[in-house]
């Protein structure tokens, strides 16, 4: 009975995993390596990929964290982001920008549109 139950809630834990949601996928025109000329972040980058958002000076020195969702929609006549991610202790953050496409793609925050990151090209 009691190797029966066992089996019970293992199935049953089987079947929550299996059934939570997917993680949104990153369109892929924002998926790469974002930097800035803006006085006083010139040393910063932010790193999008399908799954991760992160931020930092280097590639060995950024914190990464986990997107679980992409909104997309329209503002003003923009396209604005708003991606939610989450850190390892499931704390949850969210990054609301603009997105145009001209000269390989700007971002731009939308709480600090000082800013503007373009995206890094590809090294060759």
């Amino acid at each position: 009975m009691r190797s029966m139950r066992a089996l019970g809630c293992l199935l049953l834990l089987g079947l929550s995993v299996a059934c939570s949601p997917e993680p949104d996928r990153t369109p892929s025109y924002l998926v790469g390596v974002w930097e800035t000329q803006t006085e006083g972040y010139t040393d910063q980058h932010m790193f999008i990929d399908q799954g991760r958002i992160g931020f930092g000076t280097s590639a060995v020195a950024a914190d990464g964290y986990v997107i679980t969702k992409v909104d997309e929609s329209r503002e003003a006549g923009k396209t604005l982001f708003v991606l939610s991610y989450q850190d390892a202790d499931q704390a949850k953050f969210q990054l609301a920008f603009f997105y145009e496409p001209a000269g390989g793609g700007r971002i731009i925050f939308k709480n600090q549109d000082h800013l503007t990151w373009t995206k890094k090209a590809a090294a060759t």
